[in-house]
């Protein structure tokens, strides 16, 4: 395990650098508006994956207790209906804009039915094989928004759009290759009662992301109608520099689930999430130190001279950032044994928060109000979570604290995989 975790960082800490070379381009060649409007378009993605996770989301779980053809078949079926509820949802209250909508469909289709098969090869545990799809795709999106920015000259935000057209295909068609010749033959007889447990599980694990996603970008819709497009890129480059550092976190917790849901033991499940959920925080705090001491003139610098007022959103995210580092590690203990109703609730409650910030902090304060509502929403989700861990007395607070036992379990860890 501790080797998945190890290839799982390692590929991210790479994910993570092409990011920030992504943001870098964005904000250089579309500037603010340029960045706030790329920051919708993925939200609105994000948006509809989330439709589609009722039934593809409970892959990871179910691949290892149900037939995985019928998850599949079953899986790419709901994706085309999300899409039909999306077309309805968008002609009463338009979420994408007109010029943009056809490429949000194409695009939504595409990484939809790629994560799908990225879901298979996780249920399965073949970390390195999702590992190496999701390098790829980072890759190729930057190398191909570079030709399109320094070669072909096109600065727009179709450039960005282009290139997620190519990295999505790519990854979708290899992980096709990676996982069909794998699946079992479909029984077609259980078709509907696979389809039953999967959107019994994945509705309260998506009523749970659900409330996250709005947790974390509902604020986008507020800032862009209340303060501009502007502020909203403003906003985007902070979000995206704040949430670089929860790397640690999704790496433990992405091997973490995994290990849980096939392994179905609550105390093994209970004691690596107590051990995961503390280097996750120790890092991401150190990690939120070093970015909120770097001076406001290097990100000038670095992104151009509308991002000048983006150190205070850094400020306003760090407290909710080193939160949720600690918060995604307990969540993934939940929902990896089969309790999503307690992160559906935790969900509930950080969105409650952000309304309240939204309605009262982003008018007064703009994108730094958006910052420290969304914090305030990151904090309240983790209380709850480590309420819940420690009401049942199988847990103790102390247990939370750094420990010499937790060096030597890492210690021992380590060891194991040096050893391979």
């Amino acid at each position: 395990m501790i080797g998945n975790i190890l290839h799982t960082f390692g590929s991210r800490i790479f994910i993570a650098i092409l990011s920030f070379l992504m943001l870098l381009l964005n904000a250089n060649y579309l500037g603010a508006e340029g960045l706030g409007t790329v920051g919708l378009l993925i939200l609105n993605i994000t948006i509809l994956i989330l439709i589609s996770n009722l039934v593809c989301g409970s892959i990871i779980y179910y691949s290892s207790r149900l037939n995985t053809a019928n998850l599949t078949i079953n899986a790419y079926l709901w994706i085309l209906i999300s899409l039909l509820l999306f077309f309805g949802i968008n002609r009463i209250y338009p979420l994408v804009e007109k010029s943009l909508e056809m490429h949000f469909y194409f695009l939504a289709f595409i990484q939809a039915s790629m994560s799908v098969h990225l879901f298979l090869l996780l249920g399965w545990e073949k970390i390195k094989q999702y590992n190496f799809l999701s390098l790829l795709q980072s890759i190729t999106t930057i190398l191909t928004l570079l030709v399109f920015y320094l070669f072909i000259k096109d600065r727009s935000i179709f450039a960005f759009i282009y290139s997620l057209y190519i990295a999505y295909s790519i990854v979708w068609l290899l992980g096709v290759i990676l996982t069909i010749p794998h699946l079992p033959k479909p029984k077609l007889n259980e078709l509907i009662p696979s389809f039953r447990k999967s959107f019994s599980y994945g509705f309260y694990a998506q009523a749970a992301n659900t409330f996250q996603l709005l947790n974390y970008r509902i604020s986008y819709f507020f800032l862009d109608a209340i303060s501009g497009r502007a502020a909203l890129g403003i906003y985007t480059a902070g979000v995206q520099l704040s949430e670089a550092l929860l790397l640690p976190g999704k790496s433990i917790s992405t091997v973490q689930y995994s290990r849980i849901s096939r392994r179905k033991n609550e105390n093994y499940a209970r004691r690596i999430t107590i051990l995961f959920m503390k280097v996750s925080f120790l890092l991401t705090a150190m990690g939120t130190i070093l970015l909120i001491a770097i001076p406001a003139d290097f990100f000038s610098f670095l992104l151009g001279k509308d991002f000048s007022q983006i150190k205070p959103v850094l400020w306003g995210m760090s407290f909710g950032i080193v939160a949720l580092s600690a918060e995604v590690i307990l969540s993934h203990y939940f929902s990896g044994t089969g309790q999503q109703k307690m992160n559906s609730l935790s969900a509930f409650i950080g969105f409650a928060i952000t309304i309240v910030g939204c309605f009262t902090l982003i008018p007064a304060y703009g994108a730094l109000g958006a910052a420290i509502s969304t914090s305030a929403s990151y904090s309240g989700m983790f209380i709850f979570l480590f309420i819940l861990m420690i009401k049942d007395k199988k847990s103790k607070p102390i247990e939370f604290l750094p420990s010499k036992r937790d060096l030597q379990l890492f210690k021992h860890f380590v060891r194991k995989f040096t050893k391979k």
